[in-house]
């Protein structure tokens, strides 16, 4: 007589919703180097292979180039689609996912200091500290990401990821340009942009 299916085997049958949180510790720990900060949080829905996640950040960063030195303020958004690529065994709960972001962000420069040539002598610069505010700037970008998430503990779990950004569109500030911005980072002629982290996260299973 034929063994009878559990409910872990019939076919068809659809997997647990699952609902999971995370905070990026690779971005917090970066930032604090760079005597800034940045915290960000994200909302994972997923079931079978398809999930689906809710990114928030905000973030405090200094930037300088030769002739600017700013403050950058502001928050950002990023809603993900992904699918996860990993065939678990046993009581194995990893992920391989390969994913697809829109990202938007909001945020001001506060300038601090400034550099010209002096006109009178090209060979000096001279240096201004203006504290002007350029404000309610924004940009819009896609990254393409993989990550691995790993169990480490029942429903704890490391991340880690690697993005591909393209910049998309923005704001150009009067007089000044489109240097840094908060989630997507440094921007460049391109309009390409590249990202690693890792964090920690909690899955809640219903």
């Amino acid at each position: 007589m034929a063994k009878a299916q559990t409910s872990d085997t019939v076919p068809g049958q659809p997997h647990r919703l699952t609902i999971g949180a995370g905070y990026d510790i690779g971005k917090k720990m970066w930032s604090r180097f760079q005597h800034g900060n940045i915290d960000e949080i994200h909302l994972n829905f997923s079931r079978d292979n398809h999930s689906l996640s809710i990114f928030y950040g905000v973030e405090n960063m200094p930037y300088a180039t030769n002739r600017y030195r700013f403050q950058s303020t502001g928050r950002y958004f990023k809603i993900e689609y992904a699918y996860n690529f990993f065939e678990n065994w046993g009581n194995m709960h990893n992920e391989i996912n390969v994913g697809l972001r829109y990202a938007k962000s909001h945020f001001d420069y506060h300038i601090i200091e400034i550099q010209i040539i002096n006109p009178r002598n090209p060979s000096e610069e001279l240096t201004y500290y203006p504290r002007i505010t350029l404000p309610n700037l924004h940009a819009q970008w896609l990254e393409l990401t993989a990550n691995i998430k790993v169990e480490i503990l029942p429903r704890l779990y490391v991340e880690l990821y690697i993005s591909g950004k393209r910049f998309l569109s923005g704001t150009k500030p009067e007089n000044f340009d489109l240097i840094y911005i908060p989630g997507f980072y440094q921007t460049n002629i391109s309009g390409f942009g590249f990202g690693l982290g890792y964090g920690i996260a909690y899955h809640f299973g219903l």
